[in-house]
């Protein structure tokens, strides 16, 4: 069993790898209708292929199921919601590129898939688990006897064998797609010379520019059919996201004036008995909202409300009810004692991730505090069995260290401790042998007691600011209505915008997911119900919906008005720029100034002094020393060249290795790009967000 132990604990890996998740079929589908028991319970397509909310939840729930029993824990959220996105993604995987492995007909033969199992080469993972851990070799005999004792084995562990074997082979299939995609792009001898050149070969530059700031946008009037045909021209540079804006009003619950009295009377009733009570750790365990701090205070530690005086109390005082953080706070002084400020010590620690005990270990230390009081070097010992190797190589020392700066069980040992005295304690790390070797002055601490009570609204409260945010709802339940109302000032509406369907909240508001739901299944204009939010209730308002695909004309109104003016603008100063004979005619003709730029080269980003212009250097890199080029529409300009000198690099003798190199490994980034090339061209729905 320590076989599939051990594929158990890796064949995760391999799922996550390849991107299928091939546990979903062993899932109940019991008790899924309640989210998912609606007429329309997709949560999205792929490729035309409905992607059910069942068969999404089984797989989701089943990916966390395979990390619990893993990591021996409950998933907390955050896990939760990382599995949503990777379940997604492995099934769009498996969509789109097992179309592609089936149209080319990649398969894995029983053969090769025996052969990954039992042959001279194995999967890295077979390997790893048939191999003695204690020689490092690999043992081929031990897979035979494993294979046969397959029969034998309970149906769990078998099915767990047939299910890695399958990942294997989903592996072995994704690796062949992808090596015929990169060895179909191959470096040939002309392109390595090419790319050679390109990153090579520099050009020395004169330049007129005439930028479009030189003309103000006041000036530049265009018509709507200007705006359309740049839009329609453009329209690839505006893709955009499925995205929303939101409006909304805040309603803030916060204590009212009853409250807080409330709250201080408890307070001061309570008082009464904190005086009586003996057991200060019980008092506060059932009264406080806070645990009992068993931390001993220094006068510099005091709570700011509390001053010397109190300090210097005698035990058992109870201090005036003082407010800090939101919350009333009634203090007892519950403790003195005379503790170091300071404390020097060394320690041996053997560690352990079997807390909270370890009888072992514990007898190993004991067994080394016996040598250490009959005379043995507790340095050497350090330095000899720590397993802290920070301070196993200076014997063991930790040096001086304040109160706090160490694990409580540690801290208290050193400091609540004699010097002299050798401790056995555990903490988080394991167990330590401490050698408390010395402690500065003595001074005054005090611990406190302290009853803690948050000043929370009330019921009542919640009930008037919920009746206040319906209210408001019924009254400016449309768009107009909304508007409205927000706009006299009575009420701050606040703007969410961009707002992405996997976010989970926005400034301000980090946790309203309900709010982002809503806003992806509701209609431009639309106004919601109050939403509660821990104190706080949300009237928002949809105030622009954004679909993904290429936005409208309205929605990029501002990019076309301004990209259109620039290309008007363009227009006119080519027209100025042609027909002349020098750069310096040109500059005298537009005003400007002949400027130059050295060591330009066609792999080159950006040119000295104009920034990146694609275009420019696209030109630049065909023309000849002293030519002129045509005047040139830029981002920034209109700009006419002249390539003052070419400067190349012989290339009879040179080595292409390093260029073909770098070819060949950009390749690979682009086949690993291929699933996002794949996803736009079958068509990705996301519609999560109706249930998540």
């Amino acid at each position: 069993m320590a076989v599939i132990g051990k594929i158990r604990e890796k064949s995760g890996l391999v799922l996550i790898v390849v991107g299928i998740a091939m546990l979903a079929f062993l899932l109940p589908t019991d008790g899924l209708t309640g989210l998912f028991g609606g007429q329309d319970n997709s949560v999205g397509e792929i490729g035309g292929v409905e992607i059910t909310g069942q068969e999404f939840d089984q797989r989701l729930e089943q990916a966390i199921l395979v990390w619990e029993n893993q990591n021996r824990t409950s998933a907390p959220t955050d896990i939760r919601d990382q599995f949503k996105e990777q379940v997604w993604n492995d099934i769009i995987r498996e969509v789109v590129l097992e179309s592609q492995f089936k149209e080319l007909g990649l398969s894995v033969s029983p053969e090769e898939l025996a052969d990954m199992v039992q042959g001279n080469d194995p999967h890295p993972q077979v390997k790893e688990a048939f191999t003695d851990p204690n020689t490092g070799v690999f043992n081929p005999g031990q897979v035979l006897q494993f294979l046969k004792s397959l029969e034998t084995m309970p149906a769990e562990n078998r099915n767990q064998w047939f299910l890695f074997e399958e990942g294997m082979e989903k592996e072995r299939i994704a690796t062949k797609y992808n090596n015929l995609l990169i060895k179909g792009m191959y470096p040939t001898t002309s392109m390595q010379k090419r790319a050679f050149t390109e990153q090579n070969e520099q050009r020395d530059l004169k330049f007129v520019a005439k930028r479009y700031i030189s003309v103000n946008d006041s000036t530049i009037s265009i018509s709507n059919e200007e705006k359309r045909a740049y839009y329609e021209e453009h329209k690839s540079e505006f893709k955009q996201d499925a995205s929303r804006d939101i409006e909304y009003v805040k309603f803030e619950v916060t204590p009212s004036e009853a409250d807080i009295a409330e709250a201080k009377k408890w307070m001061e009733e309570t008082a009464e008995e904190f005086k009586t009570t003996e057991d200060d750790s019980s008092f506060v365990a059932y009264n406080s909202e806070q645990p009992m701090d068993e931390t001993y205070l220094g006068l510099e530690s005091m709570p700011a409300a509390l001053d010397s005086s109190a300090f210097n109390a005698e035990v058992g005082t109870v201090f005036p009810v003082y407010e800090e953080q939101g919350a009333f706070v009634l203090a007892k002084l519950s403790e003195i004692k005379m503790i170091p400020d300071s404390v020097k010590a060394r320690h041996i620690l053997l560690k352990t991730s079997n807390q909270p005990s370890d009888t072992l270990l514990e007898a190993k230390l004991d067994s080394i505090k016996s040598l250490v009081e009959n005379g043995a070097d507790f340095a050497q010992l350090a330095k000899d069995f720590s397993e802290d190797v920070g301070s196993a190589i200076e014997g063991g020392d930790l040096g001086w260290f304040t109160e706090g700066r160490m694990v409580p069980t540690f801290n208290d040992a050193c400091f609540y401790g004699k010097v002299g005295e050798l401790v056995i304690v555990p903490s988080n790390y394991g167990f330590h042998l401490i050698d408390i070797q010395e402690q500065a002055q003595k001074s005054r601490k005090v611990k406190l007691a302290k009853i803690v009570r948050q000043i929370t609204p009330s019921n009542e409260t919640f009930d008037e600011m919920f009746a206040k945010a319906s209210t408001f709802y019924s009254i400016n339940a449309t768009s107009e209505a909304f508007t409205k109302a927000t706009e006299t000032g009575e009420y701050v509406k606040q703007l969410a915008s961009d707002i992405k369907v996997g976010d989970k909240g926005f400034a301000g508001m980090p946790n309203v997911r309900d709010v982002i739901r809503w806003a992806f299944k509701s209609d431009k204009g639309s106004v919601c119900e109050p939403k509660q939010f821990d104190n706080t209730f949300i009237v928002a308002h949809l105030a622009e919906v954004r679909e993904e695909g290429i936005a409208t004309m309205d929605q990029v109104e501002i990019q076309i008005e301004l990209g259109a003016k620039k290309k008007k603008k363009a227009a006119m100063f080519i027209e100025e720029m042609k027909g002349v004979a020098s750069l310096e005619e040109l500059a005298q003709k537009v005003g400007g100034t002949v400027e130059t730029a050295d060591n330009v080269n066609f792999a080159a980003y950006a040119i000295p002094g104009m920034g990146q212009e694609l275009r420019v250097n696209g030109m630049v890199s065909t023309l000849q020393q002293g030519q002129i080029s045509v005047p040139i529409e830029g981002q920034t300009g209109v700009f006419v060249v002249q390539v003052n000198q070419v400067k190349t690099t012989t290339t009879e003798t040179v080595d292409y290795s390093p260029i073909k190199a770098q070819l060949e490994q950009s390749y690979q980034a682009t086949a690993g790009r291929v699933i996002e090339v794949l996803k736009e061209k079958f068509g990705v729905v996301d519609k999560r967000y109706k249930f998540y």
